[in-house]
């Protein structure tokens, strides 16, 4: 009797294991049917506390089936005299599916410049990163193995495409730049917000995040705790504000501005 039992105690024991992988707990990478994205440039303030730190201008445009978000970033003021940095992140996605395609992100600090360049396909993204001047070899290229991953922009623009009804929860694999993470977003309600382009009626959204390591396993993020976004509760679903905890404290974004291009 042992010796068929305890085999069958140790089935039991790795099919739920299996079973409760959290790559089975994703979201579909199906679109919502919300309203059609409509090309726009923003124009957002960000700051630590209150201090105003960087400016960014967000681009988003669509040609040829896909779209494209041209997003540069410097930082301004008494903050720039400390630690000057100037940066482009262009992405693009498939218009129709939401799928990202590519993006490049460049970096420029004091000493030096990182260019990120990074590749998506059904299976996950290869990245490769070059630092210039660097005396170290060129950086190899980095498998990121998970698929239906998003970047910031598709992440935006599938979010945005869902009902977004107060309760909904999404949990989507995230890749910015150089990492994958699994972004855990919740829809807590609606309410009045009030920021430097308008008063909005807005959508309120809580975000966390967990870091994924190369053997697919989870991981609490090491200097993120949780975010809170809100987006306009209109036909364009805007990007509002965003508030997020981390572990230098309160960081926040805000619109300034933003203005529908043809």
């Amino acid at each position: 009797m042992i010796r068929w039992l305890l085999p069958l105690l140790c089935l039991l024991l790795v099919v739920p294991a299996r079973a409760s992988d959290w790559r089975d707990t994703l979201t579909s990478p199906q679109p919502g049917k919300f309203a059609p994205f409509r090309p726009q440039k923003a124009v957002y303030r960000f700051g630590w506390g209150a201090i105003t730190a960087a400016q960014a201008t967000f681009d988003f445009s669509k040609a040829h089936g896909e779209y494209q978000l041209d997003m540069n970033t410097q930082t301004t003021g008494f903050v720039r005299t400390l630690w000057k940095m100037d940066s482009q992140h262009i992405a693009t996605c498939n218009a129709t599916t939401l799928r990202p395609i590519r993006l490049q992100q460049t970096e420029v600090y004091k000493s030096e410049t990182q260019t990120t360049k990074t590749e998506f396909s059904p299976e996950g993204a290869r990245r490769t990163t070059q630092v210039t001047p660097s005396k170290e070899p060129p950086d190899k290229e980095h498998k990121f193995k998970c698929p239906n991953v998003f970047d910031l922009l598709s992440a935006l623009l599938f979010v945005r495409s869902q009902p977004l009804q107060q309760g909904d929860k999404y949990r989507m694999v995230v890749f910015p730049s150089k990492a994958g993470y699994l972004a855990d977003i919740e829809v807590l309600g609606r309410e009045k917000l009030k920021v430097p382009a308008g008063n909005y009626n807005a959508i309120k959204c809580q975000l966390r995040l967990q870091g994924i390591t190369k053997h697919m396993e989870l991981e609490p993020h090491r200097k993120f705790k949780r975010a809170f976004a809100w987006v306009s509760d209109d036909r364009d679903r805007v990007l509002l504000k965003i508030e997020a905890e981390i572990f230098v404290g309160s960081v926040w974004t805000e619109l300034q501005s933003v203005e529908f291009t043809p």
